[in-house]
């Protein structure tokens, strides 16, 4: 054995053969490329020479990934590289033996096979020598000796490591298929235990026997038919690596769906997503909800039960947005903030009608869960107060190159903010500028206006009151039974234009009435 200390960093191989191995791979992805890059080489040079660990690792990381037959898959294809220096010489001198090697005279067809394999043997030994720059006392190359007729054992000391073997395999075997095959059927057995390993070589030995068979294919349709069986099986597991990736992605995709806003997370996997530091500014509306009274309620509960409650009630209200088209934003203690026009939207008043959908909804989803969680005890249950705004905000990724945030800042989120602390208990409270889209939605009432430090206007707040009934007939508008304090019918949609559509009404009833008068 060789003292591996005293020969550290001196074994090379040349940038040929470690091109041809780079070459021999790229059906498998750039597993290659990317060892090389990992060792800051961006070029190979083929007259230079490089580290032999540089070619094991390489071997390795196909090894962990694809298994044993994709590193007989490269040597089958590292065989063609080699065809001027040992394949090709190797097939010429078979054919002059033909006669032998096709003799049914055992003798003379077992001397014909012993002269092609001692040729053959002989020019893998002398291009490892060429192509190897080692360690001082270890014997790089080919040895083989005779066991008995038609049986022999080779001896291969190259430097790789011992887990290459596949490799060398594949590489053999190509070309005794082409040089031997149309004569012979052979087996190899690998003798693992006498695997020989230490820095700058490995040795390997196998046992190969053959039995005379002739063939009806030539060398080089025996050689298509294995690589074809090998590169099935190739196929089969990159095939079922591929699935499992997906099946990892597709799980480390739902897992990070929890923490980032599940568009943010779909546009990622996609590669549609921009992962750099930039925001833009986009008019949106805000949400902000919180608990009243969270801390003095929380205290009447039991650890267990107030974290029951609570990711309960975070699991209803995140379903809702998610249904509702919603980007949440993040989770503050008890409060919760989400987000619509970003990083999809369906233009600006339909954004803010969908926030107010969804509030509306998770109103009426804490009606249901309140009473629920009264018949299970607990005696004061959450009530939750809503916040709705909508206006220009700075929207994207926010944070530094080591970490990001995706998120919005600006005025209008501290409005949204202001005006769900200003909200009724199980109440929502909204801006003029939400209600203007929503008008025929809820009934509201006017609230007192807000003033903020950093916002130039007051800002006008209104608190729902109700759905509207938008499918509510004219008739029934024009003539709701409800009177005002003018003695004139209440209508239940104040806004402008719906007054102006039933004076419109109105007077092309009394036109309708006038007709009929006999002047």
């Amino acid at each position: 054995m060789v003292d591996a200390k005293n020969h550290k960093n001196n074994v090379t191989i040349s940038g040929k053969v470690l091109l041809s191995t780079i070459t021999t791979m790229d059906t498998l992805g750039p597993i290659g490329q990317e060892v090389l890059n990992s060792h800051g080489i961006k070029q190979i040079v083929e007259s230079e020479q490089y580290p032999y660990e540089l070619r094991s690792v390489i071997h390795k990381a196909v090894l962990d990934k694809y298994g044993e037959v994709a590193l007989i898959a490269i040597g089958f294809n590292n065989a063609e590289l080699l065809h001027d220096l040992m394949g090709g010489p190797t097939i010429k001198y078979s054919k002059k033996n033909s006669e032998g090697l096709s003799s049914s005279d055992i003798d003379k067809n077992e001397k014909s096979l012993h002269a092609v394999l001692e040729f053959f043997f002989d020019k893998g030994d002398t291009v490892i020598k060429q192509f190897t720059s080692g360690v001082t006392g270890v014997e790089y190359g080919n040895t083989w000796e005779k066991l008995d007729k038609f049986v022999y054992r080779l001896k291969c000391t190259m430097a790789l490591e011992a887990h290459s073997e596949p490799f060398i395999r594949g590489v053999q075997n190509a070309q005794l298929f082409q040089a031997l095959g149309k004569y012979f059927l052979w087996d190899r057995e690998f003798e693992k235990d006498k695997t020989e390993s230490s820095y700058g070589y490995s040795s390997w030995f196998w046992i190969l026997r053959f039995t005379p068979e002739k063939s009806q294919l030539s060398g080089l349709e025996i050689l298509n038919e294995k690589k074809n069986e090998i590169n099935s099986k190739l196929m089969q597991v990159v095939l079922a690596d591929a699935f499992n990736q997906n099946k990892k992605m597709e799980r480390l995709s739902s897992q990070l769906a929890k923490y980032i806003p599940p568009q943010i997370n779909e546009a990622l996997f996609k590669g549609d997503y921009n992962t750099e530091i930039t925001t833009r500014r986009k008019k949106l509306t805000i949400f902000f909800s919180d608990i009243k009274n969270f801390t003095s309620t929380s205290e009447g509960l039991q650890p267990e039960d107030l974290t029951k409650y609570l990711n309960e009630y975070f699991s209803e209200m995140t379903t809702i947005a998610l249904e509702c088209g919603a980007t949440i934003d993040k989770y503050i203690g008890d409060a919760m903030m989400v987000f619509f026009g970003d990083p999809e939207s369906e233009g600006e008043r339909e954004d803010a009608r969908a926030c107010v959908e969804m509030a509306l909804k998770m109103q009426e989803r804490m009606t249901q869960l309140q009473e629920k969680w009264r018949n299970e005890g607990f005696s004061d249950p959450f009530q939750v107060r809503i916040g709705v705004n909508t206006g220009y905000c700075n929207v994207g990724n926010f944070g530094s190159e080591q970490r990001l945030t995706y998120t919005i800042i600006g005025g209008e989120v501290n409005v949204a903010q202001r005006l769900e602390g200003n909200a009724d208990a199980n109440g929502i409270l909204m801006s003029y500028e939400t209600y203007a889209h929503v008008q025929n939605m809820v009934n509201v009432e006017e609230r007192e206006a807000l003033k903020m430090k950093g916002i130039k206007r007051d800002i006008k707040s209104f608190a729902v009151l109700s759905r509207k009934n938008i499918n509510i007939s004219v008739d029934e508008t024009m003539y709701d039974t409800e009177i005002n304090e003018y003695g004139r019918p209440r209508i239940q949609d104040d806004s402008l234009e719906n007054r102006l559509s039933i004076l419109e009404k109105k007077v092309d009833l009394i036109l309708n009435k006038l007709d009929h008068v006999d002047w």
